[in-house]
Formats: C-alpha cells, structure tokens, sequence
C-alpha cells in the first residue's frame, strides 16, 4: 500500500471513528488515479457522485504530497458549504492521517477573494456616516454604542444611498468587535445580507490604499493571504480561478506574494467554465456611464466647475450611448438579443468620447487619491477602479475577437431603481473557455529565486535582475458529482471522464422518480381542444397553472418537507404564494423572493423539519439537507436555457469543430446542460445512505407519449439524468400514495 493509501486509509479512520475503517471502492480509485497524475504531472477528470468522500480523496494525496515531494496544492471548491466541510472537518481529519503516517503534518489555509473580508478602514468610515459621528474621533466602543442607539428600522443615508438599519446595524457592531485573530469575512457573519450591504464595509483589490491605511496592521485580507503563503495547501473558490483564467491576472498561480503552487484540485468542477465566462464577461450601458457620472460627486467636489463639467459630459455621453446602441438594435423585439458581427463596432461613435472621459475622471481623482483623509481615499481609489474596468469594458465589446460572443439587448432595470426605464446594453463574453484555463491556470509561470544571495545583493545594488520568464505544466484534477460528457475539452485538460461507483445507490433504489401521465380534464387543461392523433403545442402559462396546483397536491401528501424548485423566476413566486395560502399555517414556506439570504433561507429550512423552500436554478446545486427535511424533490420543467448569444456562438464552434449539424450540436450545449442541471436537482433529494423521498419532474413533455414530447435524441439525454431512479411511475395516485408512505414506512409502489 503507498503512504498516499495510506493517509487515506487512516483518514478515513479518524473520520468515521471505525478502527479498521477502509476507503469506499470508488474513494480508493480517485485517489489512485490522483497519485498517478501527481507522478506524470498529468490530469483527471472524475465523476465522482455524492457520498464517495471526494474531499478525502483529494486531500490525503495533496497532503502527501506537501510532506514528501514539497509540492503546494490549491483546492478550489464552488459551495460555500464544502468550503467550510473541507476546513472545518476533512482538512483537520486528513493532516492528522498524513503525520501519523509520514512524521508531517501539513498546514492548510482557507483564501477567498478581496472583496469577502472585511475592510477595516472602510468599517468605521461607514459606521461614522451612519451615526453621523464622523471627525468625532469615537473610541470603537462608543462607535459601537452609537449604532446600538439608532432606530431598529428604517434607512439611514450613505452618499446618497439608503442604508438599511434592521441589516446593517448588526453587520457593523460585529465588525466592530472583532478580534485581531478572528477572519473577518464575509461568511462569518451570522446575520441577514446584502451585497449593498457588504459593499459598505469591503473593497477590491483595486480600492485598497494599502500601506498607507492608518489600520493596515489588521488587515484582513492581507492576514489571509499572509496565512495562505506558508501554507502547503490552500482552499478557495471557483471565482478566483475564473477570474486568473479570463483576466490573465496572477490572482493564484504565478502570484509573488502566495508562492509557487503545483497541483489544482477543482471541486464541483462543473460550474467552473461557466464561472471563467461570467469572469470574462463585460457590458456597456447608459447604466453604466450615469452610475460612473453620479459616483463622481461622492468624491470630488461637485462645486468645482471642473467636476461639474464631467458630470454633465458623462450624462450627456450615456444619452448618445443609448441613441446609438438603439439605432444598431432597431427592428430588435424586448426580450431578443442581437449579434454583432465581425465588423461592426457598437460604440463607434462614443467609445472614443468614453474612453477620454474616463480618463480625464481618473486624472481628477488623483489629487484626493493623495487626501489625507482615509475615506476620500478610499472612494477616489474604488471609483479609478471602476474607471479602468469600464475602459477594459469598451475595448471588449467593441473590436471582433475570435473566440469572443458579442452583442446588445434592451435590459430592465433593478425593481428598486428610481427610473424604470428600459435601456440598452452592449455585451461580450468568452466563449469556449479551455484555451484560457490552460493558459492561464494548468501552465504556470516560474518565480524568480528571491533567497538567492546573488540577486538579493544585486537588487539591493539597484542593478538590473532578470527573472526567469519560462513555465512549467500544473497537476490537474477535476471531479465533481456531475459532469457532461466532453467536460475536458471545455476545460482545456488532457483526460477523458472516469466515472466511479456511487455509495448510494440503494438509497435511490428506494426513492421514486414521478413524471405525471396527462389523461381526461388534465389534458384539456394544458392543451385545449387536442384530440387522439394529432400534435399539440406547449404553453408555458397554462404549465405553471397546473405546476402550482400538483406542487401543492404533493407537498399535502408530504406534509411539507420538500424544495419545490422552477426554472422562471415568475413560476417560482406564483409556487411560493399558493403553497403558502395551502399550508394555511400547517408548516412555513421559505422562498428565494422574500428579501432573506440564501444562506439564511437555507438554515431556516434545514432547521424545520415540516418546511418548504422554493427556489429556481441556483437552488439546484449546493443545497444539502439530509434526512426527512427533504422528502420531496419537485422541479416544474426541464431547466433548459433559453437561446443565448455565448450559448449559441459555443453551439456554431462545434458544428464546426466537429462537422455536425446545428442540432446535434445544440444538444452538446444547451440540452446537455440541462440534463446536467437536471441531474443536480435530482441529487438534493439523497444526501445520504439513509435518505429516501421522491422526485418530481412535472414535465409531461419527458414522456415518450402524449401530445407534446421531446424529440428523441434530446428525451434520451433527459432521461440518462434520471437514470439512477429504478422506481419510476407516471400515477399520480402512487405518487401520493408513497409520499404518504414516507409517514408510515410502507413504500410499497401502487400500480
């Protein structure tokens, strides 16, 4: 047995508390086929499904690797909630496993992106303005007093904006009563949040002044990243990766301060292309330019005749802006998109004009960049940030790039904008995203040798050093519970999908999977006027009709204890609002719209046995509630993506990558995406060995027969999402009749 099994081995040990515990077969194998990609510096792509114990299966190799070979490791999760297993439980498990084995006992560190921690300076600055104490030098505990003083409802104002006291109040009084050691991020905090909120009392990279903060000591951020350079292996996020993989930006790998890293290890690897898109991704919109013109004034003084002429020339651009987006997107229908083609150029005639204004804003805010005073600072800093994102946002969308989708759309503003006025936007992302992860993740960078006497001597001589420019390639591992088929190729590795054997299987063998059958006054319903031997056409109003009434026949027969999730956000409000007049107090129902943070709404659920929660897609991974809470798993219809400009551009590459046609292709994009999504909201019902429920796919268009049905290439693709449910029944009287079973223990499955 190699001293990787081994580690394992033990780990899982201490994890169970089973003297002669051994790994799951397919825990075994991951770890296997991780230790040989660490030998060859190769890749692996696993499918490795819920309850394998993949975090082990990553860890006690990495940690191994620290104590043996010297090599650092970077763990990238999606969830916050495997973040924290991995730090809190699997970590401490697999580090005591690897010095009981090897002598050494590596040390692990968790590093979020800036913006999670909190900024001390940018703390006070926003408790003086709320509790108008600024220039009042309070000690932090009357700081602190203060606030507890103010009205328990209601906003204060925060230049210029509503600052929500029942929220906010909290978040600063814990900010506030921080200790030096404690991480000061943002998921430490227990209360309700927004990202208004947390905006308040943080700043990117870009924003901080650095050293010259009065409470640069404490840092937050710069105490994480402190931690995370003498780690051996360091845990973060997906946002971090997509963000060095789309911007080319040394956030991790290749980063001085963090130290040189040889192996990644993406969890949940799934959603990290599509984080790598949404990293890449810019837009340019009257919002945009008026948000930027109105910023001005919280810095510079709006008496100035200088600044005063920014404003009005920012304004004035951002109506131009709109004019000439309009003009290129005439003929173009509310709610469509419009590509832009090679040679067109959206913002022609104002991207010039942008680009020159922003850089005359930048040029202003040098002067108070230099104030003396923190909080001038610190928004003349956040707003050059913003000013050089938005030129790097013109630039994208306005020359072709191959590889680049591209296009503008008229867009909504927020329900809580002051004008509602609809306006347009121009828009870019990448697209196939394998190129860029490669490059900029899987290949790192050499760091110069900065213990060299050599070197050392001579930059302290002021001669000239030159560093090391070349690279050398990254271990790679990518595993998640699913994954589509060519999930390689779209991440830019060199392995094929191995797929390893699932721990509860019987627990699915248990559950059932339920896709109504339509008969009689049901048919008529969703299909008015069908008769026997002809087509008929979906209609999305009348489904979420007859949606909403089977959720609540089924979350009757549950007795609450279900995620009722929908793939529109309308669909999901109307479930919530007629559940609710269903329950009629009986058991409470938790929804995505009711102004409360996912993380709250979650906890809440989990904690009520009888509960309900409903939500839309980001409810369909991530969400863990083993046990009774979720009995009952409903989605409305099959999450399919409506068409989109990078959807379609990704689906034109492979017709021609692959010398198909557009419907085959389609399916390689947007149908296996969602069966993947369809897949993941079929694994929040089986959390563990002991779970047993049912799911719901209230789409009758999954059926082979009936009116409407998906074309057969594309039912296939559906129904392997599902396939790991061998009781399968299209009643609705046996539906009903194992939910109430669940109660009882009788699962026996009506006919």
């Amino acid at each position: 047995m190699t001293t990787m099994m081994k580690t394992l081995t033990e780990a899982v040990r201490i994890a169970t508390g089973i003297p002669d515990a051994m790994p799951r077969p397919g825990q075994a194998t991951l770890t296997e086929h991780i230790e040989e990609a660490i030998k060859t510096t190769g890749h692996v792509v696993g499918v490795a499904p819920t309850g394998l114990g993949k975090s082990l299966s990553l860890l006690a190799p990495a940690m191994v690797a620290a104590a043996e070979l010297g090599q650092r490791t970077i763990i990238s999760t999606e969830s916050l909630s495997l973040q924290a297993q991995i730090i809190d439980k699997d970590a401490p498990n697999a580090a005591a496993a690897c010095e009981k084995v090897t002598g050494t006992r590596p040390d692990v560190a968790l590093l979020k992106g800036f913006s999670n921690y909190l900024c001390l300076a940018a703390v006070r600055d926003t408790a003086e303005a709320v509790t108008g104490t600024a220039g009042a030098r309070l000690t932090t505990p009357e700081l602190r007093s203060k606030l507890a003083a103010l009205p328990k409802t209601g906003n204060a104002q925060l230049d210029g904006r509503p600052f929500d006291l029942a929220k906010g109040v909290p978040l600063l009084i814990w900010a506030l009563s921080l200790k030096e050691g404690d991480p000061g991020d943002k998921q430490s905090f227990d209360g309700d949040l927004t990202n208004e909120l947390w905006n308040a009392v943080s700043v990117g990279p870009g924003e901080c002044i650095g050293d010259s903060c009065p409470v640069f000591e404490y840092c937050k951020p710069k105490k994480a990243r402190a931690k995370a350079a003498e780690a051996d292996i360091v845990v973060t996020n997906h946002s971090m990766l997509a963000v060095q993989a789309a911007k080319g930006v040394p956030v991790l790998v290749g980063n001085k301060n963090l130290g040189e890293f040889h192996i990644i290890m993406v969890d949940e690897a799934h959603a990290l292309p599509e984080n790598v898109r949404n990293a890449g991704a810019s837009e340019v919109s009257v919002a945009t330019v008026t948000g930027l013109a109105r910023s001005i004034t919280r810095v510079l003084d709006e008496m100035d005749p200088r600044v005063e002429r920014l404003v009005k020339e920012g304004k004035a651009l951002a109506l131009e802006l709109n004019e000439e987006l309009a003009t290129l997107g005439r003929g173009t229908k509310s709610g469509e998109v419009r590509k832009i083609t090679e040679n067109e150029d959206p913002v022609e005639a104002t991207g010039d004009m942008m680009i020159g204004w922003a850089k005359s804003v930048k040029g202003a805010l040098e002067v108070p960049s230099s104030s003396p005073n923190t909080k001038i600072r610190l928004a003349a800093k956040r707003l050059t940030g913003r000013m050089d994102t938005f030129i790097a946002n013109i630039s994208a969308v306005k020359l072709h790039k191959t590889g680049v989708a591209r296009w503008i759309e008229m867009k909504s503003p927020p329900k809580d904008a002051r004008n509602q006025t609809p306006y347009w936007a121009a828009s870019s992302s990448p697209v196939n995203v394998g190129g860029m992860l490669q490059a900029n993740l899987w290949t790192a960078p050499m760091l110069p040798d900065e213990e060299d006497p050599i070197v050392q001597a001579m930059k302290e001589a002021g001669e000239p050093v030159e560093e090391e420019t070349g690279t050398y390639p990254m271990t790679v591992i990518a595993v998640s519970a699913t994954l589509p088929g060519r999930f390689g190729y779209q991440a830019g590795m060199t392995a094929e999908n191995v797929s390893y054997p699932s721990p509860f299987d019987k627990a699915y063998g248990s559950s059932l999977l339920y896709i109504p059958k339509l008969a009689g006054p049901e048919l008529q319903e969703l299909y008015p006027g069908w008769a026997p031997g002809r087509r008929a056409r979906f209609d999305a109003r009348l489904h979420e009709g007859w949606a909403a009434r089977k959720n609540v026949e089924l979350v009757e027969a549950s007795l609450g204890r279900a995620l009722i999730l929908s793939a529109k956000s309308s669909s999901g409000e109307r479930y919530a609002k007629e559940l609710r007049a269903a329950a009629k107090g009986r058991w409470k129902v938790y929804s995505q719209w009711d102004g409360q943070s996912t993380r709250y709404l979650m906890s809440a659920w989990r904690d009520d046995e009888h509960a309900v929660l409903v939500g839309t897609k980001s409810l369909m991974t991530g969400v863990d509630a083993p046990g009774r809470t979720c009995s009952l798993v409903t989605v409305d219809r099959i999450p399919r993506q409506a068409g989109n400009p990078v959807g379609d551009a990704r689906v034109e590459a492979l017709m021609e990558a692959l010398q198909t046609d557009k419907w085959s292709a389609d399916r390689l994009v947007y149908v296996a995406e969602a069966a993947l999504l369809l897949e993941q909201a079929a694994g929040r019902l089986i959390r563990s060995m002991g779970d047993v429920g049912m799911f719901a796919v209230l789409d009758p268009r999954f059926l082979k027969t009936g009116p409407v049905s998906y074309p057969e290439p594309t039912r296939r693709i559906y129904k392997k999402a599902v396939e790991r449910f061998l009781r399968v029944t299209t009643s609705h009287k046996a539906a009903i009749e194992f939910l109430e079973g669940l109660e009882t223990g009788d699962l026996g499955l009506a006919a």
